[in-house]
Formats: C-alpha cells, sequence, structure tokens
C-alpha cells in the first residue's frame, strides 16, 4: 500500500536576501526607480509631442507663405520692373487727375465773306434777280339787288353782279350784308357761306371767269323773321361795288 503523503513540505526555501532587513529598502528603492523612469519616458513623449506640433505649425506656416507668394496677384503686385536695375530703388508714380475741360464757344462764320473783310452793301439791282408778280386785277364792279317772290318768313333774291373793269376775273368771290338778320337757305349760280349778317358767295365750277362787262345773276332762297330790307356793303374780290 502506498505511504501516506502526510503534511505538504515546500521545495524550495526563501532566499536569505528576501527575509534580511534590507528587503524592504531594496523594494522601496526599485519602486523610486520604476517611477523616476515613467517621469523620465512621459517627458519625453511630451517633448516629442511638443516637437511634432511645432514642426507642423511651422510647415503649414511654409505652405502658406509659399502659396501667397506664388499666387498671380501677388506676383504682380511685388515683380519687380525687369527694365529697371537691381539697385534702382522703386518709385510711386502718380497720376495726377486730369483739368476739367473748359468749354469753348465757337463763333459760327459766313462762308461767304472773308473773315477780315466784310462785303460792301449794294443798292443796285441785279439783272438777274426774278421779276416780282404782277399786282392781283383790282375788280370793279356794280350790283343791283332784287327780291323776286316774299312769303311769311321767306324770300327769293337775285344778286346781279356785272364785271366793270378790264381785267377778267377768274375766280371771283361776292360778299353782302343783311341788316334784319335774314339767312340765306339756298343758292344758285353761287356757292354760299353766312358767318353772322356776312354773306359770302363763291364761283362754281361753271362761271369761274368774269370777263370784263360780264354779269353774273346770283340766285338765292332766304328766311326772315320781322322785316326783310335790301343787303348792303356788296364788294367783288374785296372791292367795294356801286348799287344800282
Amino acid at each position: 500500500m502506498p505511504r501516506s503523503l502526510g503534511t505538504y513540505v515546500p521545495l524550495t526555501r526563501p532566499r536569505e536576501e528576501d527575509i534580511d532587513e534590507g528587503y524592504r529598502e531594496r523594494l522601496e528603492q526599485r519602486a523610486r526607480e520604476a517611477a523616476a523612469a515613467q517621469q523620465r519616458a512621459g517627458r519625453r513623449i511630451r517633448w516629442v509631442s511638443a516637437l511634432c506640433g511645432a514642426l507642423v505649425v511651422a510647415g503649414s506656416l511654409v505652405i502658406i507663405a509659399v502659396t501667397s507668394e506664388s499666387s498671380p496677384g501677388r506676383q504682380a503686385a511685388v515683380a519687380p520692373d525687369p527694365l529697371a536695375p537691381a539697385t534702382t530703388p522703386r518709385t510711386v508714380v502718380t497720376t495726377a487727375p486730369s483739368p476739367t475741360p473748359v468749354p469753348t464757344v465757337l463763333r459760327q462764320i459766313s462762308t461767304s465773306a472773308s473773315p477780315t473783310t466784310t462785303a460792301p452793301k449794294t443798292t443796285a439791282t441785279s439783272s438777274t434777280q426774278a421779276a416780282p408778280p404782277p399786282p392781283a386785277p383790282v375788280a370793279s364792279c356794280s350790283v343791283r339787288y332784287d327780291i323776286t317772290d316774299s312769303w311769311p318768313n321767306g324770300f327769293t333774291a337775285n344778286v346781279y353782279v356785272t364785271n366793270t373793269g378790264n381785267q377778267t376775273l377768274n375766280p371771283w368771290t361776292a360778299t353782302w350784308t343783311f341788316t334784319a338778320g335774314q339767312q340765306v337757305t339756298h343758292s344758285w349760280n353761287g356757292d354760299f357761306s353766312q358767318s353772322g349778317s356776312r354773306v359770302t358767295m363763291k364761283a362754281v365750277s361753271y362761271n369761274l371767269s368774269m370777263a370784263p362787262g360780264t354779269t353774273i345773276d346770283i340766285g338765292f332762297n332766304g328766311s326772315f323773321s320781322r322785316s326783310n330790307p335790301a343787303a348792303v356793303g356788296f364788294t367783288l374780290n374785296g372791292a367795294r361795288c356801286q348799287t344800282t
């Protein structure tokens, strides 16, 4: 039968250095060294991080500077004058504002005369000047006014106009004036119009011309209110006629 194992006895023995009096001091010293090593490692990490950050910032500034220096606007602004020597200082040229133009007055000079001489006035009539138009014929006439028919508030009358002059009238116009408010309502051998008491009779297409000694019978119908006296103030083409 197997033997009883009995009480467990460890095979290893503690070292004397682990149980002597300086063991605790050595553990504390090792702990202090480990802590110091951790602190040194932390400082190195922080220093490396700060250095990397500074490098990143510096690199960004360099990139920004290079980009701004290479931009077209920057190059146009600071590009040196290629024709000027390197030692010539740059000068800024200021353009003075252009003066306000002063308005000028131009005097028109006639081309028919010299600017320094004046053409003399002449009173003689040139032989090539057009002759003035002949004066309009002056009418000379006589008139006879007859009332040939009458009824209440109406009447028929004839005006006999004779050209007593020595010139033919073409066309002709006869006028007269009523004194009692009479009105012409219809006419023949003349085209009538009336303004107030003044009546105008113009030639029609078939009797435009009135030769010397010719008599034209102008007939018309008219109206009146109270009385119907004879008309007055006869003219032919503006000339006063003699009433017979």
